[in-house]
């Protein structure tokens, strides 16, 4: 009764798809396009504060977007690193594996969904606005810098996990109350 269990994660059929196809980095409309990229750096110099980049179908890619843009969706990708500066709206990342996110700037929201061995390193002034969704996920850590001087020799991390079991339980007032698990 009820929905389907979700799979074990080992079951779960996360970055998978192979690349293929020939590789496509274009403007389209207001989004730039990556798609069946292979063991590359991709500049993203280019990509304005009011277009979006969207990579499909990567692997082993690394994107360097230096300047500030509106957001960035990583589908079906493997092994991707994106080191950016700042989104305005946010990023999502969606049936991938083994995605790096650095941010220098600001990174309002992170959608995890369907993806495994996600890592973000942010600051800490980020840290203390950022949301992050997660939906089937995960070996998902953020990383946070609280060094505020921009000395990388005073750099000093902390990495915490994105919850990924949680416990649900329901109340008196028959409202369901949910928290991470005490695994954590």
């Amino acid at each position: 009764m009820g929905g389907e269990a979700c799979p074990p994660a080992e079951q779960q059929q996360v970055g998978k798809k192979a690349v293929t196809g020939e590789p496509k980095l274009e403007l389209a409309g207001d989004v730039w396009v990556a798609s069946h990229q292979k063991d590359t750096t991709l500049d993203m110099g280019k990509v304005g504060t009011t277009q979006s980049i969207q990579a499909s179908f990567c692997e082993n890619v690394k994107f360097v977007v230096p300047e500030k843009v509106l957001s960035i969706a990583v589908i079906n990708c493997k092994g991707v690193e994106i080191d950016m500066k700042s989104c305005i709206s946010g990023m999502e990342l969606t049936n991938s594996e083994g995605v790096k996110v650095r941010v220098k700037g600001m990174l309002p929201s992170a959608a995890i969904d369907k993806c495994q061995t996600v890592a973000f390193w942010i600051n800490k002034v980020n840290a203390e606005m950022i949301m992050f969704t997660s939906c089937k996920s995960g070996d998902m850590n953020v990383n946070v810098n609280l060094n505020e001087t921009d000395n990388v020799d005073e750099d000093d991390w902390v990495e915490m996990a994105i919850h990924e079991q949680f416990e649900h339980r329901i109340t008196p007032q028959m409202k369901m109350e949910t928290k991470p698990s005490i695994l954590y």
